[in-house]
Parts: C-alpha cells; sequence; structure tokens
C-alpha cells in the first residue's frame, strides 16, 4: 500500500501559521474499499418474438450495488416489479441472486425496440449497462396455417 500523507495547518493565537507535514504508512482494513466492480453475470439477448409470444429479457448482476432498472428505447421503465404505463411488463427480481429479468406478456409490434438493463453508480462502482434488440414479427403459427407450411409473401 501507498504510504498516506498528512499536511495540517496551525493558526497560533498571535496570528501566524505553521505546519506539520507527516508520512505514515497505513493498512486499510479489509473490505474498507470494494475493489470488485458490479458486473453482469447475462446480459440480454436480441429476440425475434412473434406477436403473442411471452418474452423474457434476461439480467443478471454479480456484487451488484447500484439500483437497477430497464429503458425501452432510451425511455426509462422505472424500478419497481410493476411498470406504470406498461401491464403487459414486469421485472421478475431477485435481488439477493442479482436477477433483474424483463418479463414482456402477449408481444405486440409496438414492443419492437431497443432495451436496455442498466445499473446505476453506488459505493464505488461505475454504472454499467447491456442492451437488446427485440424484434416482433406475425402471430405463429399464423391464423388459417397450420404449424409447419409454408409462409407466404403476404404475411408481414
Amino acid at each position: 500500500m501507498a504510504p498516506l500523507v498528512c499536511v495540517r495547518m496551525f493558526v497560533h493565537q498571535r496570528g501566524g501559521l505553521s505546519s506539520v507535514c507527516g508520512v505514515w504508512s497505513a493498512s486499510v482494513p479489509s473490505g474498507a474499499v470494494n475493489d470488485v466492480q458490479q458486473a453482469f453475470r447475462i446480459t440480454p439477448n436480441d429476440i425475434e418474438a412473434a406477436q403473442g409470444d411471452e418474452v423474457v429479457l434476461r439480467c443478471e448482476i454479480e456484487h451488484l450495488a447500484g439500483r437497477v432498472q430497464w429503458t425501452k428505447d432510451g425511455f426509462a421503465l422505472g424500478f419497481g416489479n410493476e411498470i406504470v404505463g406498461f401491464p403487459r411488463f414486469s421485472l421478475n427480481q431477485n435481488h439477493s441472486d442479482g436477477v433483474y429479468n424483463l418479463r414482456i406478456t402477449n408481444a405486440s409490434y409496438d414492443d419492437a425496440a431497443l432495451y436496455q438493463c442498466q445499473v446505476g453508480p453506488a459505493k464505488h462502482n461505475h454504472p454499467i449497462r447491456a442492451q437488446a434488440k427485440l424484434t416482433v414479427v406475425g402471430e405463429y403459427p399464423p391464423r388459417g396455417r397450420k404449424d409447419g407450411e409454408t409462409l407466404g409473401p403476404e404475411l408481414k
């Protein structure tokens, strides 16, 4: 460990200044400064889902220190399990395990976006972010077709 340097200034009653400088060697107690940074254990992957599918964007963090939230195309979805204004979205979280998965039920075209799992700074930890693109395609199997039939060009 590098030595700590201490400089002190003293004001005398007569208005004069004097200083005392010293160099002391000290050890920082174990755990006083956390050198282990928060990091992703699992990052979300790009997903292509059919309309109506349930989608889970995974996000797991090791050594979690900051607060976790998801964004959709840059819009912050918040920190709670329930996501206001997005009734089909929920955050499946287990804080002790560092699990913060975003769940979307009954996926629709409006859900297609760039999502980002964000972990804020805290306790000497830098913020971290990981993103994934969700693409939503037509229903599978499409109405009027059986599973395994060739999809025609009329389907979007």
